[in-house]
């Protein structure tokens, strides 16, 4: 059996770091290596990470985080494993079970969200080390950070990012050369996510999932609530988005991919909802900020311009929104060509992992 540990973020309130963290769990626990089994961890490093004592505003919001974090441990416990390790100076010690690293998805190397945290660069391994599909969720790094990334990128084995910007940030900043691969949520296909769901909903209705405030999106919803009598569901992406915006919604992760899966349309900023509306066909809009290689937007800009889907992301109020069935052929085969280029990226660094392992034992 081959031991594979892992690092992105976890432990989160977020759906979409929730389920690819357990994609590519899946991803790689589905393949077999030289008759070798896979087994996967997941290191919980936002677990481990050391914290300041809080002060009063965020002991409110550390409140609002665990009873929102109720609904994601259920799902934890009985579709995910993690690593045994309880201090960040255990991390180490890890080197003695694993027999290969790492690291990715979701933007784990942007620097204003991780800061300079080593760990998302597998510093401590030892063994065999690659990222799948890492992402810097930007297109421009300052020369600190730039030299930063360069150092803990020199003892990788094989990068790859989910952006195209990543891998020219990759190239720029570290001179190295990066594939680009698709998010982990992106390797199961819809029929692998409806085996989470146990029914349909029979009834039609909005999807809205917001990441982060956007002008004018609220009034998008608006817009298309008129034009088609549809009610509206929201689903709260942080505790905070429950009282700012009355959002009564919070749910499973399970509950959440099925109001995925079954609306008549969705509006979102998120990068995964706008991906999981692509698998499931969804009448979908990708709001996002005015400037399409602004910052954030870059992800949703990359994937949806890769799947010939570009017309999807607006930036501002249409008094007659566009709302005819979306045709998918093409992004379909697109997205089917990159899961197995993707898939096969993932099944090389386990075989080089299990030559790694079995040359090691050889020689003793």
């Amino acid at each position: 059996m081959l031991d594979i540990y892992g690092i992105t973020f976890d432990h989160t309130t977020n759906y979409g770091s929730c389920f690819q963290a357990y994609a590519l769990q899946k991803a790689i626990e589905g393949m077999i290596i030289e008759n070798e089994r896979c087994e996967y961890r997941l290191i919980p490093i936002l677990r481990l990470s050391p914290s300041r004592k809080p002060d009063f505003v965020q002991r409110i919001k550390n409140l609002f985080y665990r009873l929102h974090r109720i609904q994601f441990r259920t799902f934890e416990d009985n579709n995910m494993k993690f690593a045994d390790v309880n201090h960040v100076k255990e991390l180490s010690l890890l080197n003695n079970a694993a027999d290969g690293f790492v690291c990715g998805s979701d933007v784990i190397w942007n620097p204003d969200f991780t800061g300079r945290n080593g760990a998302y660069y597998l510093d401590f391994a030892k063994k065999y080390k690659f990222s799948y599909a890492a992402s810097f969720g930007k297109t421009e790094l300052g020369p600190e950070d730039c030299e930063w990334i360069k150092e803990h990128l020199k003892s990788f084995d094989q990068i790859s990012c989910r952006e195209r910007s990543g891998v020219e940030i990759v190239k720029r900043c570290a001179n190295r050369s990066a594939e680009l691969v698709v998010d982990p949520v992106l390797l199961l296909t819809e029929n692998d996510w409806n085996r989470l769901i146990e029914k349909r909903r029979s009834d039609k209705y909005i999807f809205v999932y917001i990441t982060h405030k956007i002008s004018g999106l609220n009034a998008f919803v608006k817009v298309l609530h008129n034009k088609t009598g549809l009610k509206v569901i929201r689903s709260a992406f942080a505790p905070g988005q429950v009282i700012n915006q009355r959002i009564i919604q919070v749910q499973k992760p399970e509950e959440w991919l099925q109001l995925m899966r079954d609306a008549e349309y969705v509006i979102t900023n998120s990068f995964h909802a706008t991906a999981f509306s692509v698998l499931f066909h969804k009448k979908f809009f990708t709001f996002i900020r005015p400037g399409r290689e602004k910052g954030i937007n870059i992800r949703m800009n990359d994937f949806l311009e890769e799947l010939n889907l570009g017309e999807r992301m607006v930036s501002s109020v249409p008094d007659n929104p566009d709302l005819t069935d979306i045709d998918f052929t093409v992004a379909d085969r697109r997205l089917e060509s990159l899961r197995r280029e993707s898939l096969h990226f993932l099944q090389r660094n386990l075989e080089n992992i299990y030559r790694q392992k079995f040359s090691t034992n050889e020689n003793g």
